[in-house]
C-alpha cells in the first residue's frame, strides 16, 4: 500500500497526538508498505520522525505561514502538489481538533477531489468548542465523504454530531496510546510538602492552568502546605507568569518546562491537577495514573473511562474555579490516601493497558478501507 499521513498539529515537537499516526507508519514501513509524510517543520528534529525517516518514510516538511511572502507564494502555489504528485491510495488525517480541515482550503478541497478513501482522526473537542458556518459545512461534507471518522473519545464523536447537526454513523474510538507501562507504582515521594504536578501545553484557553491559579490563590490554600509543578511548553508562558504573580502564588509555583521522561515527574508529585476546558484523551492523565498517582481533573474527553470519583481518582464536572475547586477540597481531605488510591489507578491502567492497542487498530482500519 501507499499510504499518506497528513498532520495539522504544529508548535510542539512531538506532542501526544503524534503518537497514533507515528506508531502506524511504522509499523507500515516495517510490513514493507510506502509511507509518506506532510507534517509540521516542527517535528523535524523529533527522534520519532528521525526514526521513521531512516526507514524510508517520505517527508514533506510543512511550514508555518507567518510572513507576507510566505502567504503570498501560497495562494499561487498547491500546497498539496507533493503528496498529490505522490499518489496515496490512502490518506489519513491527524487533526488537532474536529475543525482543523476546515482551517485550510488547500487541504480540505484536496480531501474533497480526492478519489482515495481517507480517514480523518479527531484529537480534541470541546463544549465550549464552536466554528462559523463556513467551516461547519466544511466538516459535514468531509465527514460525510470519509471512509471512517477516528475519535480518540466517544464523548468527542458526540459533541462533533451535536456541532455540526449530522450524523456520524461510521466511526470508530481509538483510545490513545498508554506510552508509560510500569510494573509496579513508583515510589512516594519524600518531603513534607504536597507537590501538584501539572502536565500540558501552557495554553490556557484550553488546559485550564489560569483556573487553577485563582483556586490555589484563594485563602484556605494559602494557608496550606503545598507547591504547583508545571511541566510543558507554549507561547503563554509569559502570561502564566504574570498570573501567578497577580495572584500572589508566584513563589509557590514552578514553570519545569517540557520533560521527556514522564516518569520523573511524578518522582516528585503526589497528585495530578489538571481544570482542562476540553479534551481528547488525555494521555498524560493515563501516564500519571500508570505511575501510581491520582488525578483531579475535569470531565471531559474519555476522563471518565479512567477515573472512578472518589475510588481512583477525582472528577470535576467542568473547569470553572468554582465547580474545580469543590473537586480539588474533595481530594485534599483525602490526602492522606493519596498514596492507596494511586495504586488503584496504576491497577487499573495496567489491566486496561493489556488490550490498548490503538496503532493496530488504526492499521487494521486502514486495511479494511483501502481493500
Amino acid at each position: 500500500m501507499r499510504v499518506a499521513f497528513i498532520s495539522t498539529v504544529h508548535g510542539h515537537s512531538w506532542p501526544g497526538s503524534e503518537f497514533l499516526w507515528g506508531k502506524t507508519a511504522d509499523r507500515l514501513l516495517e510490513d514493507g508498505h510506502q509511507v509518506f509524510a506532510r507534517c509540521s517543520s516542527d517535528f523535524a528534529n523529533a527522534p520519532n520522525l528521525r526514526a521513521l525517516l531512516e526507514k524510508g518514510m517520505v517527508y514533506d516538511p510543512l511550514q508555518p505561514v507567518v510572513s507576507r511572502a510566505a502567504r503570498l507564494m501560497a495562494r499561487f502555489f498547491d500546497p498539496m502538489a507533493k503528496l498529490r504528485a505522490w499518489r496515496p491510495e490512502m490518506v489519513v488525517v491527524s487533526s488537532g481538533s474536529a475543525f482543523d480541515i476546515s482551517y485550510s482550503p488547500p487541504m480540505a478541497k484536496y480531501l474533497s477531489e480526492l478519489k482515495s478513501p481517507f480517514i480523518p482522526i479527531c484529537h480534541f473537542n470541546a463544549e465550549t468548542f464552536w466554528v462559523d458556518e463556513r467551516n461547519r459545512e466544511i466538516m459535514r461534507r468531509i465527514y460525510s465523504q470519509a471512509a471512517t471518522a477516528v475519535f480518540v473519545s466517544a464523548d468527542n464523536h458526540r459533541i462533533t454530531e451535536r456541532q455540526l447537526a449530522l450524523s456520524i454513523p461510521n466511526f470508530l474510538v481509538i483510545k490513545p496510546p498508554l506510552p508509560v507501562r510500569l510494573d509496579a507504582p513508583l515510589p512516594w515521594p519524600d518531603g513534607d510538602c504536597w507537590n501538584f504536578g501539572c502536565v500540558a501545553r501552557w495554553e490556557s484557553r484550553w488546559k485550564g492552568q489560569d483556573v487553577l491559579f485563582e483556586v490555589l490563590a484563594r485563602p484556605e490554600w494559602r494557608m496550606r502546605n503545598w507547591h504547583l509543578n508545571l511541566y510543558g511548553e507554549g507561547a503563554e508562558e509569559g502570561y502564566l507568569r504574570e498570573l501567578a504573580s497577580f495572584f500572589g502564588i508566584a513563589d509557590r509555583v514552578s514553570f519545569v518546562g517540557f520533560v521527556n521522561d514522564r516518569t520523573e515527574i511524578w518522582r516528585t508529585n503526589h497528585i495530578q491537577v489538571f481544570p482542562t476546558r476540553g479534551e481528547g484523551g488525555p494521555m498524560v492523565l493515563t501516564e500519571g495514573m500508570a505511575c501510581g498517582r491520582v488525578a483531579v481533573i475535569s470531565d471531559c474527553g474519555n476522563a471518565r473511562e479512567y477515573v472512578e470519583h472518589g475510588v481512583d481518582g477525582f472528577l470535576a464536572e467542568f473547569a470553572t474555579p468554582e465547580i474545580f475547586s469543590h473537586a480539588l477540597e474533595k481530594a485534599w481531605e483525602r490526602r492522606e490516601e493519596w498514596k492507596e488510591m494511586g495504586c488503584k489507578a496504576h491497577r487499573k491502567v495496567r489491566s486496561i493497558g493489556k488490550d490498548v492497542t490503538p496503532s493496530e487498530e488504526l492499521l487494521a482500519e486502514i486495511k479494511k478501507s483501502n481493500s
